[in-house]
Formats: structure tokens, C-alpha cells, sequence
């Protein structure tokens, strides 16, 4: 996609770097382009749980199916507080608005590289999606720790597969993928640096800002 697109139309794939195709007034959070594939830097546990509870809410509001897919939601004092920052969070789920999937078991496929179950997942989502008669909007916003957890955990190979495999499987919607920006500098992740931000489309503050000096370091 070039720099005259906008938020709302779908995204080519195979752009050699992540895409500046915003004004800096916009917000990716809010708005992200179909078919998107987002990488959030963000610094702190505060900002990052306010980047996804605005992506989430946001899509809520608009009638999209909104899944979250994390290692945390076994953590019972992160379930303690996160259903505090989503808009009618048990309505939500009720009705099929709001998914929560526990990412541990794609952890452990992902690290022996095998992504069958992330194929079965993305299926069963678009699925459910369309199969929604009282839904208008079949657009799918999706976040997940997987990779974060797999760089955290210096299995960079597996990291960049899955990666790799959101870029590949573009969806009526968006991925948003978070990352901790103090990682990024250290050794040996700093060395994969340059195929991480290439496997995604836009890269990302937590207010769903782009930042420019990262897009710079790879082009």
C-alpha cells in the first residue's frame, strides 16, 4: 500500500518495510486498516493494557468480533482487572462480541513450529463471524501475546514464524501484535530487529501513533 491509502482499505502484502500511510493526528488503535498487521512498541504494563483496551473497545463499538489471546488469562490477578477496562465486558463475551483465548497451548506449537491450531483458530473465527446473522460488521480485531512471550523468551526463530504467519494470513480485520520497546536493543534480539518490524505493515506507539525513528533503522 502506498503513502496516499487510508484507514479502512485493505492492505497489500509483500511491502518491503512497514507502511507510513497516516497523518500523525490519526490513530491506528481506533481506526486500523483492513487486513492490517500491527506491531505495538510500548514501554510500560500501564500503557500496554490501555493500547489493547482501546483497540478492543473500540472495535466493540463498532460491531466487530474482537478476540484476545493471551498467556495472561491464566493469571488470575490479570483477570481481576482486565474485564474492568473493556465496555460491558460480560455482555460482550455473552454474546460473542468479546473472545478470550488461552494462548499457552499455540505457545507450545509455535515453539516446535507448528501452526496448525493458529490455521483451526483463524477458521473457526471467520466462521463465527459470518455465521452471526445479527452481525453487521464482520471485521476481526485480534491481539496476542504469543510472539511477545516467544521474544521475551529468546526463541527468535519461532518469534518471527509466527509473525510471519499473521503476514501471511491477513483477515477481515487486524492483527495488533505488542512488543516491549526495552527489549529491543538487547543482544541477540537487536539482530532480529529488521525481520521482525518487516513481517508487519504498521509499527506503533501504545496511543497508536506511528514512530518514525524505528521505520527509519530498517528502510
Amino acid at each position: 500500500m502506498d503513502s496516499s491509502s487510508k484507514p479502512g482499505e485493505i492492505l497489500e502484502k509483500g511491502n518491503p518495510s512497514p507502511t507510513l500511510y497516516q497523518k500523525s493526528n490519526e490513530n491506528v488503535l481506533l481506526d486500523p486498516p483492513t487486513g492490517s498487521h500491527i506491531i505495538l512498541i510500548y514501554e510500560n504494563q500501564y500503557d500496554l493494557d490501555n493500547a489493547i483496551s482501546t483497540y478492543i473497545n473500540e472495535g466493540l463499538k463498532r460491531g466487530q468480533m474482537c478476540v484476545h489471546v493471551s498467556v495472561s488469562l491464566t493469571n488470575r490477578g490479570y483477570l481481576d482487572t482486565f474485564p474492568s477496562q473493556i465496555t460491558n465486558y460480560q455482555e460482550n463475551l455473552e454474546k460473542g462480541n468479546l473472545k478470550l483465548v488461552d494462548l499457552a497451548p499455540y505457545y507450545v506449537d509455535a515453539m516446535v513450529g507448528n501452526l496448525e491450531s493458529f490455521d483451526k483458530l483463524k477458521n473457526e473465527l471467520i466462521s463465527g463471524a459470518e455465521q452471526d446473522k445479527n452481525r453487521v460488521n464482520n471485521c476481526i480485531r485480534i491481539t496476542g501475546d504469543c510472539s511477545m512471550l516467544l521474544l521475551k523468551n529468546k526463541h527468535l526463530d519461532p518469534c518471527i514464524l509466527v509473525e510471519e504467519w499473521c503476514s501471511q494470513n491477513p483477515l477481515e480485520g487486524s492483527y495488533l501484535c505488542p512488543h516491549p520497546g526495552s527489549l529491543l536493543s538487547q543482544f541477540p534480539i537487536k539482530a532480529y530487529i529488521s525481520k521482525l518490524f518487516h513481517s508487519h505493515d504498521i509499527i506503533i506507539d501504545s496511543n497508536g501513533k506511528l514512530i518514525p525513528e524505528y521505520i527509519q533503522k530498517i528502510k
